[in-house]
């Protein structure tokens, strides 16, 4: 199943799960259309925890991101995306976790 949104980039979402597609259509349109570029963005139910591999692949190279099945919700999802595509986001140092998105620590 895919999805395609028009206008001055054109961005596909797909992949062999049409609910997990559906469930994550929307959020990645919002994250990824006020970008200039193109983007094929695969969804992927990934291992028996029920992560979801989220493929994003545009002209500079390829972004996945891996969300537990907790962390789906729309907005986090968005935030998510629309940080790894701009660069805003930032890996923790060596030998640290990951914490959400703009929460202090």
């Amino acid at each position: 199943m895919a999805s395609w949104t028009g206008g001055p980039n054109l961005i596909e979402v797909f992949g062999d799960s049409a609910v997990l597609v559906d469930r994550l259509r929307e959020p990645l349109l919002q994250a990824l259309s006020g970008a200039r570029c193109s983007y094929a963005v695969r969804v992927d139910a990934i291992g028996p925890m029920g992560e979801v591999l989220v493929s994003i692949t545009g002209s500079q190279g390829r972004i996945p991101l891996l969300f537990g099945r907790e962390q789906l919700g729309a907005a986090h999802v968005s935030s998510v995306v629309q940080g790894a595509v701009d660069g805003s986001w930032t890996a923790p140092p060596p030998g640290q976790r990951a914490r959400g998105l703009g929460r202090s620590t």
